[in-house]
């Protein structure tokens, strides 16, 4: 949490049972502080989540036998728009 941040007032429903509990356990000076905490882990959470996904369906793709570093390599020249031809070995000997 960004102590330094503006704060904002929201407003949201929430279970009945939720708000007792919440209220019997969390002291009403912390309670905003407490729930922002548990809204920014569950947003992380879930972000987390769907990046596992991403990975999991992530289909594999053929090298045509480069290693990984020059694929990597590869990658990048062609989206800074440089010539993937380059050698970057011969250039640099």
């Amino acid at each position: 949490m960004n102590a330094s941040g503006s704060k904002e007032r929201a407003t949201f429903s929430i279970d009945s049972a939720v708000k007792e509990t919440l209220e019997s356990q969390v002291p009403k000076s912390k309670r905003s502080r407490f729930v922002e905490e548990a809204i920014a882990k569950a947003l992380k959470d879930a972000a987390k989540e769907r990046a596992l996904k991403m990975l999991r369906e992530f289909k594999p793709v053929s090298t045509g036998g480069e290693n990984s570093t020059d694929v990597l390599r590869r990658i990048r020249q062609e989206m800074d728009g440089r010539s993937p031809d380059i050698d970057f070995h011969k250039a640099l000997s």
